[in-house]
């Protein structure tokens, strides 16, 4: 799956200079142009967001069946939080140990978290990276449509060992003008600078670093699709509870 052209210890020497880097062209094409449309076609989204400080993941079944007045109420809800600089709001296809299925596209979408959790990508992110204790991956397919975002956070977790987190961009055509770009900031919160979504591109950071994923647009075209998540170390024993996004605690700017 992975595009041997790619020179890693050139990427390695790019990555050294601020702890993230772009990579295009990451994954051989026909591998690309899969995940761009089966990723469409089959992911089981559920709508995430954050409520009360924890993490909510709805099956659009259940979305459905909420009434006008209920969708209203968690919406606002939603909307107050991001306001404040808090939460998020995308539609996510969490991804684990893969189930029977007879969808052969499903199948392949899992195949490809398998990849990114095996042996020889984490070799490579390891050379790339130079973190050698990474030993594991975990991932999200995720869907930013009109009115998704997810504010400024680290990535940084106790007891998760999270060492380097990860956007394999999956978007065909998207005008920086929609949002849901990938943006930086400084330590005090002001920003920094922001990569826009595109197609076979892997984004790496180390998680220490300052983003968040701006507001898609009402006009926005296409959805924002990509693999998400991090590369990890040894978790510690006894802590359980996943966090996927950590406010940062900054005063708004």
């Amino acid at each position: 799956m992975l595009n041997p052209e790619l020179d890693l210890d050139a990427l390695a020497e790019q990555y050294r200079l601020e702890k993230r880097l772009r990579i295009k062209d990451f994954l051989e094409a026909e591998v690309a142009a899969k995940i761009f449309q089966y990723c469409q076609e089959s992911a089981e989204y559920r709508l995430v967001y954050a409520k009360d400080g924890q993490n909510v993941a709805m099956g659009m079944d259940e979305l459905a069946k909420l009434s006008a007045s209920e969708k209203k109420q968690m919406n606002l809800e939603i909307m107050n939080a991001g306001s404040k600089g808090e939460g998020f709001l995308y539609s996510g296809y969490q991804m684990g140990q893969a189930g029977d299925t007879e969808d052969e596209k499903l199948r392949f979408l899992h195949e490809v978290f398998e990849f990114f959790n095996g042996d020889a990508l984490i070799s490579a992110i390891r050379t790339i990276t130079g973190e050698t204790g990474i030993v594991s991956a975990d991932a999200q397919y995720t869907k930013f449509t009109p009115g998704h975002f997810l504010t400024r956070h680290r990535d940084v977790v106790p007891g998760k060992d999270r060492r380097v987190a990860y956007v394999y961009s999956s978007t065909w055509g998207w005008h920086p003008d929609w949002g849901g770009l990938l943006q930086f900031y400084r330590e005090d919160g002001s920003p920094r600078d922001a990569w826009s979504p595109g197609f076979n591109i892997l984004s790496l950071f180390d998680t220490s670093h300052i983003h968040s994923v701006t507001y898609v647009a009402p006009f926005a075209q296409a959805p924002r699709l990509s693999l998400s998540g991090w590369f990890r170390g040894e978790a510690v024993p006894g802590v359980e509870r996943e966090v996927w996004n950590v406010k940062t605690n900054l005063t708004p700017n």
